[in-house]
């Protein structure tokens, strides 16, 4: 993912990854390029943990920027996120990198 996590951008990303969540048994998303995110951006993270589980995906959520990882620890929602942050050992079949 690139650019911003916002209101605005997060509804066509979740839009745009939405079939990665059908047709694979895993799912790497890749961070790195995200310069700013709101709470539809961490509702959008949520929502991929979501359909994770709901689908029986491993989903792994790569290069949080600390923006971001401080949204997640002032929302209360790093529990939520924690199986998918950084989890090296869990093996993809695509990566998504925006």
């Amino acid at each position: 993912m690139r650019g911003e996590l916002t209101f605005t951008t997060a509804p066509a990303a979740l839009k745009e990854t939405l079939p990665l969540f059908r047709t694979r048994n895993g799912v790497a998303i890749d961070l790195r390029g995200v310069e700013r995110a709101d709470s539809a951006g961490i509702a959008l993270l949520i929502e991929w943990v979501r359909l994770a589980r709901k689908r029986g995906v491993s989903l792994r959520l790569e290069n949080m920027p600390a923006q971001v990882e401080n949204l997640v620890r002032v929302s209360g929602t790093g529990v939520l996120l924690a199986s998918c942050s950084g989890a090296a050992s869990q093996t993809t079949d695509t990566e998504l990198h925006g």
